[in-house]
Order: structure tokens, then C-alpha cells, then sequence
């Protein structure tokens, strides 16, 4: 092999943000609209996430349904009106307001239903994160974050929340199956915001308005609203995030599973065994009941 062909071999492995991808368009009925992203889209690269959805709901859309294996979050963006409401079988029977972000880690299997109070305009995003084998026939628990809670980096040109996990020496909510970063960020025309990325950890790149940069050891990609990127795991490595337009961003981190895992709509288990023994548990009722 000449030396030409190895360096190029080298730059290949050794890049670590992924491509720029366009969210899909999906409409269901006139209260529902999203753009919505799923793993395969991404090649991998988007561990341990499986699916996010930036979506505005208006109306009451969808019926009860099942998760199991995995964990089903609802971040909330601030200019939200109204509340959401979240009822599901470990007995939650509450409003999430705007700002605010539910963990649902359904695991071993949970049923939820989430819809707008009338007059509501709930604009968010639906998270689904994977969860590892050795997790996902555990107990489903849930975790709720007030965007009372959430705190803020500012600085000269950008406005972050830490809604869960850390960035730089500042510590947002804890107590995900696995740690998982989560970031709401804004930034102004030319501001900048840097976050650090753990070693062994992926990160997703979301622009929900105006055009980002997004930079990351010595690359450049540049994305504007409705795409999304990513960057690869490997060493610690700082990732900078500049506004070619006042921009909204939302930054995802975790470690990957990179486990196999059979998918059956909102249940993703590893075998396809254990989707059945899932499906029949709920039709038994073995995962309680939604509260009236």
C-alpha cells in the first residue's frame, strides 16, 4: 500500500463527526407534527439512542401504548404553552410544564399516555434511549426534572441548560439508568459554547433553529435547523458549537451499548423471546394499570 492511500485510510478512521442528516417530516392527524430521526439513520453512530422526535402536539394524538427495553423521555423546550399531561402504570398522574423533562425507564415494560390540556401547544422532543441487556427486565422507574431545577451556563453569547448529567463543573439532574448528558442550549449570532465530551462517550447534535457549526478535533460540520450530526466515541475531546445564526440547540451524550437487539415497535428487547413474553405480561396486566 502506498503511503498516500494509508494516510487516506487514517483520516477515514480517525474522524469523529459523522454525517449531516435531515429529520423525516411526520404528520399524524392535524394535532400532531415532528421531524424525526431514528438510529438507522445514523449508521450506529447514534448508540445509545434509538429515536428522537422534535415534535409540536396540539391535540390528544396517542392512545395508551407499552415501552419495554428502553427508556421513553419527554423534554420539554421552554416556549411551551400549557402542560402535558403523563399518566402511566407506576402511577405518575401529572402535568409537565414547559422547560421540564420525564424519564420514563420503562425496562422490563411500562404503558404511559402523554397529551396537551386543551389550548395547549406542547413543543418538545420524545427521546428514546436504549437500554443495555443486563437492564432491560428491570423494575420500570421514572424520573421528573423541574425546569425550576435545571441549571444554567451563561456566558458571553450563549445560554445552556443542564437538564441532566454535567458540562464543564456544572452538574444537571442524575439518576438515569446509565449517565446520559443532556443540553438545551441558545446561542446568538457568532456565539460560541464548548462542551467536553468523556472519553468512550457519543454525542448527537440536534439544530431545532438557526445554523450551527459544529467542530470537533480539527473537523467541521456545518448544520441548520431540522439536521442533525454526530460524534464519534473515542478519547475526551472538546465539542464547539458556533452560531452562523442566533441558533437552539439540543446536545445528547452517552456511552454506546453496541449490543444486538430486537425491535418491535416501542419495545426493544434482546430476543425476540422476550418481546413475546412482554406482550403477553401486558396483556396479563403484570405492569399495573394507567390511573384514571
Amino acid at each position: 500500500m502506498d503511503s498516500t492511500a494509508e494516510i487516506a485510510i487514517t483520516e477515514v478512521v480517525n474522524r469523529r463527526i459523522g454525517a449531516i442528516v435531515s429529520g423525516k417530516p411526520h404528520e399524524i392527524g392535524a394535532g400532531f407534527s415532528a421531524n424525526h430521526f431514528s438510529e438507522e439513520m445514523f449508521g450506529g453512530r447514534m448508540d445509545p439512542l434509538l429515536m428522537v422526535d422534535h415534535f409540536v402536539m396540539t391535540r390528544p394524538t396517542f392512545d395508551p401504548h407499552l415501552h419495554a427495553g428502553i427508556s421513553a423521555v419527554t423534554m420539554m423546550f421552554e416556549d411551551t404553552e400549557g402542560v402535558f399531561h403523563n399518566r402511566d402504570t407506576l402511577g405518575q398522574n401529572i402535568d409537565l410544564k414547559a422547560g421540564d423533562l420525564y424519564w420514563l425507564a420503562a425496562a422490563s415494560g411500562a404503558a404511559h399516555e402523554e397529551k396537551p390540556a386543551e389550548g395547549a401547544r406542547i413543543h418538545a422532543l420524545q427521546i428514546f434511549v436504549n437500554l443495555p441487556g443486563r437492564l432491560k427486565k428491570s423494575p420500570a422507574r421514572s424520573l421528573k426534572v423541574e425546569a425550576a431545577n435545571v441549571p444554567i451556563i451563561e456566558g458571553r453569547g450563549h445560554r445552556v441548560r443542564v437538564v441532566l448529567g454535567e458540562s464543564g463543573d456544572v452538574t444537571g439532574a442524575t439518576g438515569t439508568p446509565e449517565e446520559m448528558t443532556v443540553l438545551d442550549g441558545y446561542l446568538v449570532l457568532h456565539g460560541c459554547f464548548t462542551h467536553t465530551l468523556p472519553e468512550g462517550w457519543q454525542a448527537w447534535v440536534y439544530a431545532v433553529s438557526g445554523t450551527l457549526t459544529v467542530a470537533c478535533g480539527g473537523e467541521e460540520r456545518v448544520i441548520e435547523a431540522g439536521m442533525a450530526t454526530t460524534i464519534d466515541a473515542g478519547p475526551s475531546a472538546d465539542i464547539s458549537l458556533k452560531a452562523n445564526a442566533p441558533a437552539h440547540f439540543v446536545l445528547l451524550a452517552g456511552k454506546p451499548i453496541r449490543e444486538a437487539f430486537v425491535k418491535h415497535g416501542p419495545l426493544v428487547m434482546s430476543t425476540a423471546a422476550d418481546v413475546e413474553r412482554t406482550l403477553s405480561d401486558y396483556a396479563l396486566g403484570k405492569f399495573g394499570r394507567i390511573p384514571a
